[in-house]
């Protein structure tokens, strides 16, 4: 059953924010960006927003869960697309459930002339996050696109963390750090973070399990639905950024594009198990 969406709250003289609460649980999303900031279970937030992340609606929230779409860049429309920087509208909402939706306008025709109508469902369940991303052409011509979660995952120091899957050993990936930017192959089924990184691994996708020495059991990012890719990025030494608490583990679909016949849908889930 839809429920009527009520207003988001507002935080401070900053953006609107609406909160989640199940247990002790409990998520916070901005309609700008549609982005979730916070998930925060028994005590622990997953999430990590940059210290120099502005939340005011200038620029893009740097931290939580940002879209990339419909462009994961470099490409030919800003970097990572527009829907990280605009406002989406919220269709439902619920203590645990809230539902928003972004559909084209002058300002993204103007740069991807094509109409579309992008849901964003998040669900905070017992025991996980669950998040949904639908995309429909609902326009008369074919388009592509390719999208990720630029999730930004909390750590107690980047230097004690380990990203597990067994489909990373032997899994090529593009190591955007080398100039310019070439394929290369994955040794093993662990990734540690001991510089600065900015890689995308195809065909890595299902569960991928972020371990910190810090925390007393590892979360596991399961990709259940559309997901095809894994990114993982760090801006190691960036002090400015707060490169020590954070690590992106992205869901995406960034090493090949999605191709949408008018009326055609494609959709990406994934959940966070603490």
């Amino acid at each position: 059953m839809q429920v009527a969406a009520p207003a988001p709250e507002k935080v401070g003289s900053d953006l609107k924010t609406l909160t989640l609460k199940t247990g002790d649980s409990e998520a916070v999303i901005y309609p700008f960006g549609a982005c979730v900031t916070s998930y925060k279970k028994g005590g622990t937030d997953y999430l990590a927003v940059r210290p120099d992340s502005k939340l005011d609606g200038s620029k893009p929230i740097s931290g939580g869960i940002p879209h990339c779409f419909p462009q994961f860049g470099p490409g030919a429309i800003q970097q990572h697309g527009f829907a990280r920087n605009l406002d989406w509208e919220v269709v439902e909402s619920s203590d645990t459930k809230v539902v928003m939706e972004l559909t084209e306008s002058d300002y993204t025709m103007e740069m991807w002339p094509h109409p579309f109508k992008a849901q964003y469902t998040v669900t905070l369940k017992e025991d996980r996050l669950a998040t949904e991303f639908c995309v429909t052409n609902t326009g008369a011509a074919t388009f592509d696109f390719t999208a990720a979660l630029h999730t930004y995952w909390s750590c107690t120091d980047i230097d004690k963390v380990s990203i597990k899957s067994p489909a990373f050993a032997g899994a090529t990936y593009l190591n955007k750090m080398l100039s310019p930017p070439a394929d290369e192959t994955s040794s093993s089924d662990t990734i540690k973070i001991g510089g600065e990184v900015d890689s995308v691994y195809a065909n890595v996708s299902g569960d991928v399990v972020l371990a910190d020495a810090g925390r007393k059991a590892p979360m596991t990012i399961s990709n259940t639905m559309g997901w095809s890719d894994t990114v993982i990025w760090s801006p190691y030494g960036n002090e400015g950024m707060g490169y020590k608490e954070f690590v992106c583990v992205e869901s995406a679909q960034a090493a090949s594009s999605v191709v949408l016949q008018p009326q055609e849908y494609w959709t990406g889930a994934m959940e966070v198990v603490p």
